[in-house]
């Protein structure tokens, strides 16, 4: 494990090294431990757009992958010290927030928010039959145990079985150790596609779906105000001349089709992790779809948004 650390680093080194030599600023990103985790693709798109954005005034400057897969509480300690991660995208719970510096911009337009869920499917008609919160505390969700979201399905009475690693969910899922696993509302179809085979009764739940605020921000370490000041004035830019729009589009775009949030019942979840986020009206920076499903007559905890 030591050797391995040392040769991480010389790389880090002297891909920096490579990079000062030509000019160009290298900002290093975490990568995922399976080659097929699309998770970290469209963050690494979108810095890397932010920095493109402001090169004119503060140079060329490349997003790169880590060569070591690690996990979350490894990558916030990287940042955190200065160490082999320079920046990593988190919803902004409270205590990350007091370690980290947060850039207030939402990267995925609060889409984590939206949750549908991977079910077995021989389990379809007991969710179909779940109408409110309630009801959908009979059931057990399935998540990582460092995620934000652990917390919030706890905090608003739902049973929770953790896992320490992300594939191991999958099994768990497919073994019968919880009854659902709810992914943000872009994640699940390109999560059970490619794991058809070796697990081919798990499919996308139809008619359900939780709602609660989850931003999605960047987190720098605490004072270094240069790469903050840059990613958020390039995310600016991008937001404002509509490369954002185009980039969040391309990648999610087609999986919100899928989803069909406003024909989903819609249970509403509070998160006490989270406070109030800036600009919660523009369309620029937040999904409407959720706003649209909640005036479509959608179900909450059991109600029409439109009953008495």
């Amino acid at each position: 494990m030591l050797l391995r650390r040392r040769i991480l680093m010389l790389a880090t080194c002297v891909l920096a090294s490579l990079a000062a030599t030509a000019g160009e600023t290298i900002v290093r990103f975490p990568r995922g431990a399976n080659p097929t985790d699309f998770r970290y693709t469209y963050p690494v798109r979108i810095l890397q757009l932010a920095l493109d954005k402001t090169a004119a005034e503060d140079g060329p400057a490349r997003a790169v992958q880590a060569t070591e897969p690690m996990t979350n509480a490894r990558i916030q300690a990287e940042i955190e010290r200065g160490g082999l991660i320079d920046i990593a995208n988190y919803p902004p719970g409270r205590d990350l927030t007091q370690r980290l510096q947060a850039i207030p911009i939402c990267i995925r337009k609060g889409i984590l928010g939206i949750r549908i869920f991977i079910i077995d499917r021989k389990q379809a008609p007991r969710f179909a039959a779940v109408r409110t919160l309630d009801d959908l505390k009979a059931l057990s969700a399935g998540q990582l145990k460092d995620w934000l979201d652990t917390r919030v399905l706890r905090a608003n009475g739902l049973q929770v079985v953790t896992s320490e690693n992300y594939e191991d969910l999958f099994e768990m899922l497919a073994t019968g150790k919880f009854d659902y696993f709810p992914r943000g509302v872009h994640e699940p179809y390109r999560e059970v596609e490619p794991r058809a085979l070796r697990f081919p009764d798990l499919m996308v739940e139809e008619t359900l779906a939780l709602n609660y605020p989850l931003p999605d921000y960047f987190f720098v370490r605490k004072g270094n105000t240069a790469l903050a000041n840059r990613v958020q004035r390039g995310l600016e830019r991008a937001i404002a001349d509509g490369s954002f729009e185009a980039a969040f589009q391309k990648e999610f775009g087609e999986s919100l089709r899928r989803a069909k949030v406003a024909q989903r019942n819609i249970i509403h979840l509070d998160n006490p992790d989270v406070g109030p986020v800036p600009n919660p009206d523009d369309p620029k920076r937040w999904l409407q779809a959720t706003r649209a499903a909640d005036e479509g007559g959608k179900r909450s905890n059991g109600k029409s948004a439109h009953s008495d």
